[in-house]
């Protein structure tokens, strides 16, 4: 009988997994929209997921525990399960523990911050079931969100630190009003400031120095007090930047005023022959600040993690010394640094850049020094994001283009190129109807690439052809065309990069490598349309006196033989007695018919005065009379002041300097002399000088000049706006020829021609007509005039400043020349003298 065969193979139950995750970190992110930041950044603060993998059996053959460590083949991948999404131990932005032998096994840690679609991670291993070794399936996932955040909104903080109320008396200079625009708690580094004056019934754009206003393109607008008069209506409108690529963070006031701020000297402002600088007291600059722990701009700037910086500084020592003078550190959040500094013997003017580390985020900037033996001169100073290597030569941020060459190569270019620009403008009045680049051999006047139009914000791509030949000189050409002519265009942030990259990724504006551009606060960034967001804030100042007693302090009782005695004022109010009231009230002396005998805060009484062995009088204060002057002319003159004689013979044009504040009240219609500067030493007509600025009909400024028995007319070709602040420079060379004029700090284009000019005796003659009518009021307005020997030595300044109240220095020269005291040619009328000094005074 044949023997039977069978096989019983044991079935076992399916293991149960269950899968508890613990996170180390947030799986949600915050991302903000105007900072471009992720809250947590998972560059600094990396989030760890671990899956723990738990295996029971029902039958409980074996015991229950955590297989994690008996795991293989363990994967993790973003959104989708193949190879084009598995993440390998190449890919930096995660680090997956495959291999360990713990409860940690299949661990990954995430350094990257989430896209904002969003990801899913998903987790997959192998384990084998020791009970048959048949291989089980591990897999779970876990989603990674992002909130876009504007929780934070944008509000405008509104700040009078001294009021909004001007008090004469108090001799303040000017009066702050603080429109800062904030983002939560911090200040927005991409605000833009518009400030505007009310004239009549519409509001009018205010521009730095207009009137002595300055902080015209920051949160902080200063308006000097004069200028408040009765009342102003100020208006901001705030609004912010899209993003700050291409801004630079560092204005002028945070190396000024702010260092000063924390130490009087740390800064002084100067000029020399390479332009207008800052003294920086490089010893005092790193004591104040901790020693250098302290970061140089207050914490002001946000910075953001992983962003790239360029940071360019313009500047150059006083002198030579054994070791480098001021160093600028680059501090960042794991504690590495990187520094630039100015070399020992760098007394030439110099451009030092660098560019902050990839991968790396700036915590802070701080100074030190080798050796202080001299101050270092800051020219200027840019902080930037940088996005990569713009290419664009002689300016980026806004260039005008008319068949241009934007970069001259140095080598064979490359095979491909990348150009965009943010806004474009026409120059031309018929219109530019298309903007296009190209790259163009020098040598052999020919195009060797294609012609790429470009829109604006689109990006366009320069292919070169091939078989270019490499001894040739080669450049991009930049064109804004009006149909087949020619034409000019300007272009906002321009950048040229080597690459091919499209719309959505081509790298961020950045300013091109040498090239400064202004901060925001320093006038920076003014083209920018209204963005929608904008925040418009009114404000009124206005001036008021302060509530007053009169008092008049006279003997009540005088002998038969006293033949004169003194009267004064006295004003008392809250803050105590009005110092010099008769510059903020007019004290007419009334006799007790009503009629005005004298006006002053001190008279002398006659006894011939009295009647019948009495004298009745009285004083009824009036603010705001003639002598206060409280108005936008309370330093300036509007008539003609002259000083006769010779000045050591110092001729008004062999290496001299004049300059001169002034501003228009009115429309000029026959010549407004500024200054009239004659100069005559001997009957020889070569060594007769004359030097006159005036403003003639329209507006115009010109320049007449006698040198050498040569006569010459020099216009600036600018026409003048009226109760603008102007300041204005003439340079003359050995020659006496005038070699610069200086509106406003840039240097004017000047036309010459010849004119017939002659001179009278020496004298200088400011602010008015050489012969004047009678009563006669330029409609010119002169705030300041100076007078250069040479580069640094003042001769004359003359500021009609008070000194300490007293009105009767305001003529007299306060340079070093000597004592040459303004005269008026015209008398004024009784009612405009001022009996405590002797001084007049128009309105």
């Amino acid at each position: 009988m044949a023997r039977a065969l069978a096989k019983t193979r044991k079935r076992y139950t399916p293991l149960d997994l269950a899968y508890s995750s613990s996170v180390s970190g947030a799986l949600n992110q915050n991302y903000d929209v105007s900072y471009q930041t992720y809250d947590p950044d998972r560059g600094l603060v990396p989030l760890e997921i671990l899956f723990t993998v738990r295996a029971t059996d029902p039958k409980k053959v074996i015991d229950p525990g955590i297989i994690n460590g008996k795991l293989t083949d363990v994967r993790w991948y973003e959104n989708v399960v193949d190879e084009a999404h598995n993440i390998t131990d190449g890919n930096t932005a995660y680090v997956i523990d495959r291999n360990g032998n713990s409860d940690s096994r299949g661990k990954i840690t995430v350094k990257k911050n989430t896209p904002l679609e969003g990801v899913v991670l998903i987790f997959t291993a192998k384990y084998t079931d020791p009970r048959d070794g048949k291989v089980v399936n591990v897999n779970a996932t876990i989603s990674l969100g992002v909130t876009v955040s504007t929780d934070k909104p944008l509000r405008v903080k509104v700040d009078y630190p001294y009021g909004q109320v001007v008090d004469p008396t108090e001799n303040r200079d000017i009066i702050e009003v603080d429109n800062i625009l904030y983002r939560g708690d911090s200040g927005y580094e991409g605000s833009i400031y518009r400030w505007l004056k009310k004239e009549g019934g519409d509001y009018t754009a205010i521009e730095e120095g207009d009137n002595g206003i300055t902080g015209a393109y920051t949160g902080k607008l200063k308006v000097p007090c004069p200028v408040v008069g009765k009342r102003v209506d100020l208006r901001c409108v705030t609004d912010v930047l899209p993003d700050l690529a291409g801004v630079n963070l560092v204005s002028k006031a945070m190396i000024s005023d702010d260092w000063n701020a924390l130490k009087s000297g740390i800064s002084t402002p100067g000029e020399d022959a390479d332009g207008k600088y800052w003294a920086i007291d490089v010893f005092k600059l790193y004591n104040t600040l901790n020693k250098g722990k302290d970061d140089i701009f207050g914490g002001k700037i946000n910075y953001k993690p992983n962003q790239r910086y360029r940071f360019s500084v313009k500047w150059k020592l006083q002198g030579e010394q054994e070791h480098s003078g001021l160093i600028f550190v680059i501090r960042y959040t794991d504690d590495t640094e990187k520094s630039i500094s100015i070399p020992s013997n760098q007394t030439a003017v110099r451009i030092s850049s660098l560019v902050t580390g990839s991968g790396k985020t700036v915590a802070k900037i701080t100074v030190t020094y080798g050796t202080s033996d001299y101050n270092t001169n800051i020219y200027d100073l840019n902080l930037v994001e940088y996005h990569g290597d713009n290419l664009v030569e002689g300016g980026s941020k806004e260039r005008l283009v008319n068949s241009s060459f934007i970069h001259k190569f140095t080598s064979v270019p490359a095979k491909n190129y990348s150009v965009r620009f943010d806004k474009s403008e026409t120059i031309e009045a018929s219109g530019v109807t298309s903007r296009s680049f190209q790259i163009y051999d020098k040598t052999a006047s020919a195009r060797v690439s294609n012609i790429t139009n470009v829109n604006d914000g689109e990006v366009g791509v320069i292919i070169v052809n091939d078989g270019i030949d490499p001894s040739h000189e080669f450049g991009v050409v930049a064109y804004a065309k009006q149909g087949l002519g020619g034409g000019s265009g300007k272009f906002y942030n321009l950048m040229l990069v080597e690459g091919e990259y499209t719309d959505d990724t081509m790298p961020a504006y950045t300013p091109a490598a040498d090239e400064f551009v202004p901060a925001i606060a320093d006038g920076g960034e003014r083209w920018q349309e209204l963005s929608g967001k904008e925040i418009t804030t009114d404000h009124v100042l206005s001036t008021q006196y302060p509530r007053c007693n009169t008092e008049i302090i006279a003997p009540s009782m005088i002998l038969d033989d006293t033949s004169l005695f003194e009267a004064r004022v006295v004003m008392h109010s809250s803050r105590g007695d009005i110092e010099n009231p008769q510059l903020y009230w007019s004290l007419p002396w009334k006799d007790k018919t009503g009629a005005v005998f004298a006006r002053g805060s001190k008279i002398f009484i006659k006894e011939e005065q009295f009647d019948n062995g009495e004298f009745d009088y009285s004083v009824d204060p009036v603010e705001g009379l003639d002598e206060a002057k409280w108005a936008v002319n309370f330093n300036g003159i509007d008539q003609l002041m002259f000083v006769p004689g010779s000045f050591n013979d110092n001729s008004p044009t062999i290496n001299k300097r004049h300059v001169i504040e002034f501003s228009l009240n009115s429309d000029i219609l026959e010549p407004a002399y500024l200054f009239d500067f004659h100069y005559i030493q001997s009957t020889d007509e070569t060594n007769k000088r004359r030097v006159t600025l005036r403003v003639l009909g329209g507006n115009k400024l010109d320049v007449m000049t006698l040198n050498k028995g040569t006569s010459l007319n020099y216009s600036p070709g600018i026409v003048l706006i009226k109760n603008k602040t102007y300041r204005c420079e003439l340079n003359f060379n050995g020659q006496g020829e005038l070699e610069t004029l200086v509106l406003n700090g840039k240097v004017m284009t000047i036309t010459t021609s010849s004119n017939k000019i002659s001179t009278e005796s020496t004298r200088l003659g400011i602010g008015g007509y050489a012969s004047p009518s009678p009563n006669y009021v330029s409609p010119a307005r002169v705030l300041l005039y100076e007078f250069y020997t040479s580069v640094s030595h003042v001769y004359l300044r003359y500021d009609f400043q008070p000194v300490k109240g007293d009105r009767s220095g305001m003529l007299t020269n306060k340079g070093s020349g000597g004592n040459y005291t303004l005269t008026p040619v015209n008398a004024p009328g009784i009612d405009n003298v001022d009996p405590e000094n002797g001084f007049f005074v128009t309105i």
